[in-house]
């Protein structure tokens, strides 16, 4: 009886040894000191391929203007200028000392006691003039001061209205004293010379600068006897051809001088002087 329990005790002791699972096998612990690294990779992006500017609240600057190299000073401009209100391109001023060694001796006598007018009372002015080819140039004439305004008003509104004139220039560029039988020659619209009327000893208007010649090889000095001045404005003898620059009743020249109270030598009796307008002398 003691032999078989303590078989039965065996064969149920040696069961549980048989369904009994296996223990699971542990991981190996990790040392401390050897720890596990976490490699997390960054998404891989392309740089912009162009820099994208930071946003700022600071203004955009203007543009600064690059500055006007300073013009070279007109030789004959002298205070007080008085400039034109249609046009700042004309303008008149009293002669200065460049100005009056320019013209003393040529067109004005060296001694002032000769003049029939003082320095002081002449004024020199500046303006613009288109040419017979449509060209634009600075022309210059010297008048008497009582006239200078006048003077810009009538040449201005002949360049506005493109007006031709062959040039506008001093006498004294043509190197001829106290008379301007070369610059009638050249076509030249001119204003102050100390002369005679021709064939007498008497002053010219000329000599007071209140006087002006205009296009005078188109617009000749036909004399009593019929000779005429200058030579090669033989053909402009024929009033007939209107061609542009020539003087008439019906031109802008003649209606401009004439409004400001200047008279016409082509209504002159005997004579006819068909470039010249003057003022009584002052």
């Amino acid at each position: 009886m003691r032999r078989f329990a303590w078989m039965l005790s065996a064969l149920l002791l040696w069961g549980c040894a048989v369904s009994a699972p296996e223990p699971a096998a542990s991981a190996s612990p990790v040392p401390a000191s050897d720890p596990i690294a976490i490699v997390v990779e960054a998404p891989v992006t392309e740089a912009p391929s162009t820099p994208i500017p930071t946003p700022t609240d600071a203004p955009t600057p203007e543009p600064t203007d690059t500055p006007e190299p300073t013009a070279t000073p007109h030789p004959y401009r002298a205070e007080p200028v008085t400039v034109y209100e249609r046009n700042a391109e004309f303008w008149y001023c009293p002669l200065n000392d460049a100005m009056q060694q320019r013209i003393v001796g040529s067109t004005y006598p060296e001694d002032p006691k000769d003049a029939p007018v003082k320095l002081s009372d002449l004024r020199y002015v500046s303006l613009r003039y288109v040419d017979f080819e449509g060209a634009e140039h600075t022309g210059e004439l010297v008048v008497h001061h009582t006239v200078a305004d006048e003077v810009l008003d009538i040449f201005c509104r002949l360049f506005e209205a493109r007006y031709p004139l062959t040039s506008v220039r001093l006498l004294d560029d043509f190197g001829e004293k106290f008379d301007d039988n070369l610059s009638m020659a050249a076509d030249n619209t001119s204003a102050y010379c100390c002369r005679p009327v021709t064939g007498s000893k008497k002053f010219s208007r000329h000599a007071y600068g209140v006087a002006i010649d205009v296009n005078p090889m188109r617009n000749p000095y036909i004399r009593p006897d019929k000779t005429f001045a200058p030579p090669n404005g033989e053909r402009y003898l024929d009033r007939t051809l209107g061609e542009p620059g020539m003087i008439d009743e019906e031109d802008l020249c003649y209606r401009l001088f004439t409004e400001h109270g200047w008279s016409w030598g082509g209504h002159f009796k005997g004579e006819k002087d068909y470039q010249h307008f003057s003022k009584p002398i002052p």
